[in-house]
């Protein structure tokens, strides 16, 4: 056995940890330090998505087996490892390609969890620990942006990836909220139909990503942070509907954060049942292990160690219940060596108890007998429902319809019917047990909902916006004009030119009025949307991505 980066993997905690988890533990630590291969997936959501494979095809990426359509857009990998790009070029395309929300740079194991959920479309669906969020966009492909994803995140900071990330792919499905996932407010009835609780774990099984952790990891993170895990889960439990389905997954191998969490919500939560994966089924060619049903007894003699009364200890130790130990298996572990991956656990639960709603929503004669409350009025933090001018507007100048609709400072956003008609609309009950009306958002704090699609100024419509384009554009009506390969050139490489010569080439620009327009191009059976401002010249609304992915489409050197 060799000498990893660090040192000697004798003096790793973590190594030998490993050596009490697997038997045959020396062909796992061959591979561990071995950087991985950049993986991604293709955004299903996309008309462009076939021509999205082929640049992947040209750059010599392959389709990952295991990872196939369905559960959101199909995993790649690409021919260089993680972050080393094999040039300059194929870095600002593929970042291109990934800011425009075409395709989502992700590890491949952490795209497993949400090919389990077996989602649908329509369905609730509750990701409690969201951020960045690679798994909450890839759980609104899963539902075909029709439905409701929430997304929590108790960070203010990682909440605002979670926003960029809604942005970037361009999703009316979801909504962020930021709590404390341990305390999540009551939802409407019945409930959420699919949780995923991705919790934070120690990350033992990202070695080859994050290489720090041969020297930092220890023992005792995993007894430190199952408390959180088991609470986690255990709320999302009670907020999962009769029926519904949760995953618990974690990036970690060690059994006290995966197997011993598992047994905790057993032992606890007795509507829930373990259930198979399906995993063979749904990432079909995985090579994946079954559970623990036991381990090693933590080291008591460590002097780091904090002291836990029998209760706590009991939670970490394998289960004494033979009922328990029995379904333990039925959860599964994916290590690195045998999918040239990194590591992940997954289990699967099901509610199969009584009633017609969630164990957090079911009504009490204390809860029947109080009286309907007033929730607290908006702020302008708040995204409110469009008025009917905006919405008029909307209809008058561009030819499109919207019913439900929400702004919040200089934006107008576009989310799910679910969004309205269940989370803002829905009635639901607060922690002390008094009804709220529905139309309004409270107890959550929503930090977004849906999609900004278009852009007011002073109260007056200006325009659609460019990452709304994918959704809108299709809705339009009026001020939409062809645009010919030729001119489209010239503006990307020369700037807009002015409306006079625009119109030699765009005879129906000629009599428009000034103003946002969207100029439709289509080349080699994709179709553009491209968003433009009209005035003294014709100048393109287009963010970098969008101009370098054009620009490569149409072959220009510019492009990269």
């Amino acid at each position: 056995m060799g000498k990893l980066g660090f040192g000697d993997p004798s003096k790793s905690d973590l190594w030998k940890a490993v050596q009490t988890w697997r038997n045959d533990s020396e062909s796992w630590i061959e591979t561990a330090e071995s950087r991985l291969s950049e993986t991604l997936r293709v955004n299903p959501l996309r008309d462009d998505q076939e021509w999205v494979r082929e640049i992947l095809h040209s750059l010599g990426g392959k389709p990952i087996d295991w990872l196939p359509e369905g559960g959101g857009g199909q995993g790649w990998v690409m021919p260089w490892p993680r972050g080393k790009w094999p040039s300059n070029d194929v870095k600002i395309l593929l970042c291109a390609l990934h800011d425009s929300g075409r395709i989502t740079r992700q590890e491949a194991v952490s795209m497993i969890p949400v090919k389990l959920l077996d989602c649908k479309a329509g369905h609730h669906i509750l990701d409690m620990c969201a951020a960045p969020g690679s798994k909450s966009t890839q759980l609104c492909e899963a539902i075909d942006d029709e439905g409701v994803v929430v997304a929590n995140e108790s960070n203010p900071g990682r909440a605002n990836l979670l926003v960029s990330n809604s942005k970037r792919v361009g999703l009316t499905s979801m909504v962020i909220i930021r709590h404390d996932g341990r305390h999540l407010p009551r939802c409407p009835n019945p409930g959420f139909d699919r949780i995923l609780v991705d919790a934070p774990c120690s990350g033992s099984g990202t070695t080859r990503k994050n290489p720090e952790l041969w020297e930092k990891w220890t023992e005792r993170a995993g007894r430190k942070l199952n408390p959180l895990q088991v609470a986690l889960v255990r709320k999302g439990a009670m907020l999962l509907a009769p029926g519904g389905r949760m995953v618990y997954s974690t990036c970690s191998m060690d059994p006290i954060e995966n197997e011993a969490v598992v047994a905790e919500i057993l032992r606890t939560c007795e509507f829930l049942t373990l259930v198979d994966t399906e995993i063979d089924e749904k990432c079909p060619g995985i090579v994946s292990r079954d559970g623990m049903s036991t381990w090693p007894q933590l080291n008591q003699k460590s002097s780091e160690e904090e002291r836990i009364d029998d209760r706590d200890e009991r939670a970490l130790l394998p289960p004494e219940e033979t009922e328990i130990a029995t379904a333990l298996p039925l959860c599964q572990r994916i290590w690195s060596d045998e999918n040239d991956s990194g590591g992940f656990f997954v289990a699967s639960f099901k509610h199969v108890g009584d009633g017609e709603v969630a164990q957090a929503l079911m009504p009490t004669s204390e809860m029947v007998e109080r009286p309907v409350s007033e929730p607290p009025p908006p702020t302008k933090n708040h995204e409110l429902p469009a008025t009917p001018d905006l919405l008029e507007a909307i209809s008058k100048e561009w030819g499109a319809d919207y019913e439900k609709m929400f702004t919040r400072g200089s934006k107008i956003y576009t989310i799910s019917n679910e969004i309205h008609d269940w989370f803002w609309a829905g009635e639901r009950m607060l922690r002390r047990g008094g009804k709220l009306p529905g139309c309004h958002w409270h107890p959550f704090q929503v930090i977004q909902a849906g999609l900004p699609t278009w852009e007011i100024r002073k109260g007056i419509l200006q325009r659609p916006t460019s990452k709304g384009m994918h959704i809108t554009a299709v809705k339009l009506s009026s001020r939409v004009h062809e645009i010919e390969a030729d001119l489209l050139k010239e503006i990307l490489l020369k700037g807009g030119p002015d409306k006079e010569d625009a119109a030699e080439t765009i005879s129906t620009i000629r009599d428009e009025t000034s103003g946002g327009v969207v100029l439709r191009f289509n080349h080699e059976g994709v179709m553009w949307w491209l968003p433009a401002w009209l005035g003294g010249k014709l100048t393109l609304m287009l963010p970098d991505c969008e101009r370098t992915l054009l620009t490569y489409a149409l072959g220009l050197e510019v492009a990269l």
